[in-house]
């Protein structure tokens, strides 16, 4: 979950998570939707399908419980080089260095190693230091402890140097330039898009389709198209609702933002009606469903799919 999320947006989600799914043969068990709708909200929803996939693996080839290896954790759906190491070292105290933003950012500062954070050269530099510290005391303590104190004091913009218990034996900090540490690469321009959006509604419930295969595969969302203009976003969005009977109205009902990546989203959400001369399919087809706003909170929607509820005004 604290992969390219913050500890904040993770704090509210992770109980009920494993409230849910407790163990890895309950996740297992679990159908993808529901997993989703669990991790909705945290965006990144491959990581979910990807948690779910692991677990009926260990399930299946392991008697439900992760292997303490971090090349066979390597293995596993989602697992990359760091989540193996944070799992064996945090987990089981194994002495293999889990190198996150956090840490990366303490330990080039500490010993101001130079370079770009995540190139390899870089990358290479950080875990010698870091494997150099793991040679003595307990791994998973001075690990978490790294991670915290990146976290908490040695930030990204002005750290609180003032605050930290290695301020004495900081080579950046006697540099007197910490916040140079690590150099990041250029982030790509941003791009602004403009993104219209159905809004229709029966009965008190929204009507909502299934995402196609793509990045945010099996979510739900309103109708919805995008272009380079307000205009043409209007008319790609009238010709992809008209196959679901339905046409669009008159004024907007409500304006949201929303940043994906470099993508700067301005959303308008359109009151959208049926068309008497076409039927609305069955509410029961696997791609599209009449929500109520109850059953909206419960349901597997991505964070822009509840910004354009909350413009229509039918969530809080």
């Amino acid at each position: 979950m604290l992969q390219q999320t913050t500890v904040e947006a993770v704090a509210a989600r992770y109980d009920r998570f494993l409230s849910r799914f407790p163990d890895l043969r309950a996740l297992a068990r679990a159908r993808e939707e529901s997993v989703l709708a669990a991790w909705s909200g945290l965006g990144y929803y491959a990581r979910a399908r990807n948690l779910r996939r692991a677990a009926r693996l260990v399930a299946r080839d392991h008697d439900g419980s992760l292997p303490r290896d971090p090349r066979t954790l390597e293995r596993l759906p989602g697992f990359g080089r760091y989540t193996a190491a944070a799992v064996v070292c945090l987990a089981h105290g194994a002495r293999v260095p889990a190198i996150d933003a956090n840490v990366t950012r303490v330990l080039s500062r500490l010993f101001a190693i130079s370079g770009i954070a995540g190139r390899r050269e870089h990358r290479r530099a950080v875990e010698e230091r870091a494997r150099q510290l793991l040679t003595s005391g307990r791994p998973d303590l001075l690990t978490a402890a790294m991670m915290d104190l990146g976290q908490l004091v040695c930030v990204p913009r002005r750290p609180l140097c003032a605050s930290c218990p290695l301020e004495a034996v900081c080579e950046a900090r006697r540099r007197g330039n910490p916040g140079s540490y690590p150099r990041k690469a250029r982030k790509p321009a941003s791009v602004s898009v403009f993104l219209a959006t159905a809004f229709a509604r029966r009965d008190g419930r929204a009507l909502l389709v299934r995402r196609p295969p793509g990045l945010l595969e099996g979510l739900w969302e309103f109708p919805c198209a995008q272009a380079t203009t307000r205009t043409r976003a209007r008319r790609a969005l009238a010709e992809r609702i008209r196959p679901l009977g339905l046409r669009l109205g008159g004024s907007p009902i409500g304006m949201a933002t929303h940043t994906v990546v470099n993508r700067r989203l301005s959303i308008e959400v359109l009151p959208a009606a049926a068309n008497s001369s076409f039927a609305i399919r069955d509410s029961k087809s696997s791609a599209i469903r009449w929500l109520t706003p109850e059953q909206l909170e419960r349901a597997a929607i991505p964070t822009l799919t509840r910004k354009v509820a909350r413009a229509a005004g039918l969530l809080d």
